[in-house]
């Protein structure tokens, strides 16, 4: 099997890979050399805080709110997502340091299951994951870009939304065929301006509360967790079910910390750093998170959290002024398209890794022949039993991108897959039901990691000669995480 490439993104999408083996039998250590290991502490907290705090913090607290009878279950329910994140966290730190290969999760379940197991994560992760997940935020950036443009709070026809939101994908999809990484370039922009709207939120927030002038909590004469009266007579199993189904909302915020896998072989120190920078990101990330969301529902009523998709609009314009509300749709506009612009690259290069791998068709990372001389034989052999009407069009749009896949090394072919992709999510899906389709698949996935420790642990058990690890979390932290799944 061929030798994965190690990229990042400066490095060309696709290498060709050399002949060496790759199997785990013959290359047990797939670490960086020393010289290659250039991610700081402070690095670390940067990407992964970076990760987390994505756009869908300025949309998923109007899902939760639709889910929970008042607004202190709504934090009960930021916070509850918050632990039991955190809870995996901790177990994918002993993960970290015991399997310190790039490639996070897909490398984790490779070493717990076998390659079978990496096999189906890689599958899920860029059929299923990374296309809702795309087509989420492009619908975030449909929904506050959309919100610019109507007057007087009417509202935006749905098949609008939808269309703007494929093109949205669409867009970045181009940019990121035509080679460009401006996008890339700019993520600290993007983080700041994130940081900057959160920050705003929470003080003004904290300043309206001090004053007690809200137009949520302090107005409310039910305060953080009375119920109207027509809320009252909800069932105890009702009530858990809509709590679960807020906490999926908040969990699908706070992702982003399962990344740090993907980048753990450059790190300086993983075994002082990791610990530091997941437990560090997730106190940073539950706090600010908990901050906003109290922000909001002290200043906005608890109708507008339930009804409002740009619920970060609606806190700028009754507080500080219409301006102030399009500024917020401008910046939360542009971060979800660096965002979206981040996705896409980052799922077309899992896409080629795993091709290299033999996990997808070998034609997705330019692997089905060696140059592009012979490409067109190849492409007139596969195709010869197919009529020449859809012949046709295949072996000129092949002919068309020869140049930039096989000398501008770019993976048009897994950047036009995840662009379709996308877009049938972005059609079929709705934002709430793709926030729990989201939820179950993904966190499958961290179950069946959190497992895979308790199994590793188990297997150092029965081998006396077997390494101790390094690290090694609470039991009952990938116990909780796992109880937690299966529920």
């Amino acid at each position: 099997m061929a030798t994965l490439i190690r990229t990042d993104e400066t490095s060309p999408f696709l290498q060709r890979p050399t002949d060496d083996s790759c199997d785990d039998d013959t290359n047990h250590d797939q670490r960086p050399p020393a010289h290659a290991r250039k991610l700081t502490l402070v690095n670390g907290l940067a990407i992964v805080i970076s990760l987390q705090i994505g756009s869908g913090i300025f949309s998923v607290p109007s899902q939760i709110s639709q889910f929970v009878t008042a607004p202190g279950y709504g934090l009960l329910a930021w916070l509850f997502g918050g632990l039991l994140v955190w809870t995996g966290a901790a177990s994918f730190i002993e993960l970290g340091l015991r399997i310190p290969n790039n490639g996070g999760i897909q490398e984790y379940l490779r070493a717990c299951y076998g390659d079978f197991a990496g096999f189906l994560f890689t599958w899920v992760w860029c059929i299923i994951i990374k296309p809702a997940a795309n087509s989420m935020i492009s619908t975030i950036f449909a929904d506050y870009l959309t919100e610019s443009f109507v007057a007087g709070g009417d509202a935006v026809a749905p098949w609008l939304s939808k269309l703007v939101s494929a093109g949205c994908v669409v867009t970045m999809t181009l940019v990121n065929c035509l080679g460009a990484t401006a996008g890339a370039k700019a993520a600290n922009l993007f983080l700041f301006l994130k940081m900057a709207a959160l920050a705003t939120i929470i003080v003004l927030g904290c300043g309206v509360w001090a004053f007690g002038h809200g137009e949520g909590v302090p107005s409310s004469e039910y305060g953080w967790f009375g119920q109207p009266p027509e809320e009252r007579d909800v069932s105890l199993w009702d009530w858990l079910g809509n709590f679960g189904t807020a906490t999926f909302g908040a969990l699908w915020c706070y992702a982003g910390w399962e990344m740090v896998g993907f980048v753990l072989g450059d790190m300086e120190n993983p075994q002082r750093d990791l610990p530091i920078v997941i437990n560090g990101s997730m106190i940073v990330v539950i706090i600010g998170f908990m901050l906003m969301n109290a922000a909001l529902y002290v200043c906005l009523p608890m109708s507008v959290m339930r009804t409002s998709s740009t619920v970060a609009v609606d806190f700028a314009n009754r507080l500080i002024g219409n301006w102030a509300g399009l500024l917020v749709c401008v910046i939360v506009s542009i971060s979800a398209m660096g965002a979206l612009n981040s996705n896409v690259f980052a799922t077309a290069k899992l896409v080629v890794v795993a091709s290299q791998r033999g996990y997808f068709p070998a034609v997705l990372a330019n692997l089905h022949c060696s140059n592009e001389k012979d490409e067109a034989g190849y492409i007139e052999e596969q195709l010869s039993g197919m009529p020449r009407l859809f012949r046709r069009p295949i072996e000129v749009f092949v002919s068309w991108t020869q140049h930039r896949r096989w000398r501008r090394n770019v993976p048009l072919f897994p950047l036009l897959l995840n662009c379709a992709l996308s877009i049938v999510y972005v059609i079929v899906g709705s934002f709430n039901g793709l926030v729990t389709f989201i939820g179950l698949a993904a966190y499958m996935i961290f179950f069946s990691s959190a497992v895979g420790l308790i199994l590793l642990r188990r297997r150092d058990k029965r081998a006396p000669m077997a390494k101790t690890a390094e690290y090694s979390t609470w039991l009952i932290n990938p116990i909780i995480f796992s109880r937690k799944e299966k529920a």
